[in-house]
């Protein structure tokens, strides 16, 4: 029966959240005005590196006001942005830069992020999207001067996470036929990372190539540690890189350079209940993970400089015209 009732659910609470994020965005302008800049931070990398850990941990602290993948809020911000088309039906954008951001979205990104966390007393702001790696320039048009975790785990563990949680076909959402938990609704995840990898010369003359989810994570995995190098010299100290084997090897060092980053005091009682929240590493095994030629030169380059024992293994697989599509 609870999986019969979860797809109602899920719909049911996707379309209140959006609703309310609408009605938020077009109240009183003279409110508008009340909304001061705060401290901002991101928890950003590829998804399956950490990100949930790290964010619903920093979510517990009392200074704090989190924000879990708030799909709904970044689609009120800006439909043509929602790459899993749960709000939003058509193209969309992967790759943000400070262009994509208007007066609009900025004034939207105020009163549905930084209102709110003031109203709630909050000394920090913090959101966790994995994605939102791929668009620093966005955020800091919307929010300049904020904070970037970044969490950087395995390639291959990554991809083969990927691989896995695309082919779970038990989540749905009523109202959001097509969708796929990873590519988004028809594969509108995969088709803007596509347009925008090739706009960006992300080995446009491989991207026909990668035929399965988990060649498709590894190029994912690969394009955000790209795009965060292309930001690196511009952010400086506000760019704080923990990988995964750091995270759960030593969690008490990697939590005190988190809190000593965003300046959060640290009570005891909140960072043993954190260091307690950090289990063992773990491994994702399966095949080896093929990928083309340059592709895969520069997906081990990556996995040596952060001494990641996997390694892709290089491979032209044969053409396949239906490669662009979703897997």
């Amino acid at each position: 029966m609870k999986q019969l009732l979860l797809p109602w659910a899920r719909g049911t609470k996707h379309a209140l959240l959006k609703f309310m994020a609408e009605r938020r965005v077009s109240g009183d302008r003279r409110g508008d005005a009340g909304i001061t800049a705060m401290p901002c931070a991101f928890v950003v990398g590829c998804g399956r590196s950490g990100t949930t850990l790290v964010g619903k941990i920093l979510g517990k602290h009392s200074d704090v006001k989190f924000y879990f993948e708030p799909y709904h809020l970044w689609a009120t911000i800006d439909p043509t942005i929602d790459v899993l088309n749960r709000h939003h039906i058509g193209p969309c954008k992967f790759l943000l830069d400070e262009q994509h951001a208007t007066a609009e979205s900025k004034r939207r990104f105020n009163r549905l992020f930084i209102g709110p966390a003031q109203r709630g007393g909050a000394a920090l702001m913090v959101e966790k999207t994995p994605y939102n790696a791929c668009r620093i320039g966005y955020l800091e048009a919307l929010s300049g001067g904020a904070k970037y975790i970044h969490l950087v785990r395995d390639g291959i563990d990554v991809a083969r996470s990927i691989d896995r949680l695309s082919q779970d076909r038990t989540f749905r959402i009523i109202g959001m036929p097509g969708l796929n938990r990873w590519w988004g609704r028809n594969g509108s995840k995969w088709k803007a990372m596509v347009t925008d990898g090739i706009a960006a010369g992300y080995y446009p003359e491989e991207l026909p190539l990668l035929s399965d989810s988990a060649m498709k994570g590894a190029y994912e995995w690969l394009i955000t540690l790209e795009e965060i190098d292309r930001w690196r010299p511009r952010l400086g100290n506000r760019l704080l890189e923990i990988t995964y084997d750091q995270l759960t090897a030593d969690p008490r060092a990697s939590l005190t350079a988190i809190c000593q980053f965003l300046n959060l005091p640290m009570s005891s009682r909140w960072f043993e209940a954190a260091v307690a929240k950090v289990e063992d590493p773990r491994r994702n095994e399966g095949e080896p993970v093929v990928l083309p030629p340059r592709i895969c030169e520069s997906f081990n380059r990556m996995q040596a400089r952060f001494n990641f024992p996997g390694r892709a293994i290089p491979k032209e697989p044969c053409r396949n015209r239906e490669s662009l599509q979703p897997a």
